[in-house]
C-alpha cells in the first residue's frame, strides 16, 4: 500500500513535467470564409510547394509558412512529405534560382499564422491543434 501511495504522486509529477507530453497534432487551417471545408494530402502538398495556387473553388490560396527556427516547421514537412528542412529549403532554392516560384512568407509563430489567415480570405497555414480556434477552419490533420 505504501508503494502505491508514493507511486501515484510521482506519476502525476512525471505527467506534468515539461517535455513529458508528446507534440500535439499539427493541422492545416484556412480562413473560415474561404469556402474550403476539407483537403486531401495531395492538395495540401500542391499548395505548400507552389504547384497549385488556387483552392478547388477557384479562390487564390495565400500560403504562409513558419520560420526554419520554429520546431513545427520541420515536423510539418516530415509529416506531410517525409522530407527534412534541408530538402524543403533546397527545393525552394531551385525554384528561386530558375525564377519559377517564390516560397511562402515565413512567420515566427502560431499566433502570427492565425492572424495572417484571418486577414487573408485565401489564407492557409499550419499550427499545432492546440492553437486552432474559431477564427480558422481545420481542413487537414497531419497526426504526430
Amino acid at each position: 500500500m505504501m508503494r502505491r501511495c508514493l507511486f501515484l504522486p510521482l506519476l502525476g509529477l512525471a505527467l506534468l513535467w515539461p517535455g513529458s507530453f508528446p507534440h500535439a497534432e499539427l493541422v492545416v487551417v484556412v480562413n473560415v470564409r474561404s469556402g474550403v471545408s476539407a483537403m486531401t494530402r495531395n492538395e495540401v502538398i500542391n499548395l505548400f510547394f507552389g504547384r497549385t495556387r488556387v483552392f478547388f473553388n477557384g479562390l487564390e490560396a495565400q500560403v504562409v509558412d513558419l520560420q526554419d527556427t520554429h520546431p513545427d516547421r520541420g515536423r510539418f514537412y516530415r509529416a506531410l512529405v517525409g522530407k527534412d528542412l534541408a530538402d524543403v529549403n533546397a527545393y525552394w532554392s531551385r525554384q528561386l534560382f530558375t525564377g519559377r516560384l517564390q516560397p511562402p512568407p515565413q512567420l515566427r509563430g502560431s499566433e502570427e499564422v492565425l492572424r495572417w489567415i484571418v486577414d487573408h480570405p485565401g489564407g492557409i497555414g499550419y499550427v499545432d491543434l492546440r492553437h486552432a480556434d474559431a477564427r480558422v477552419r481545420v481542413v487537414f490533420e497531419l497526426g504526430h
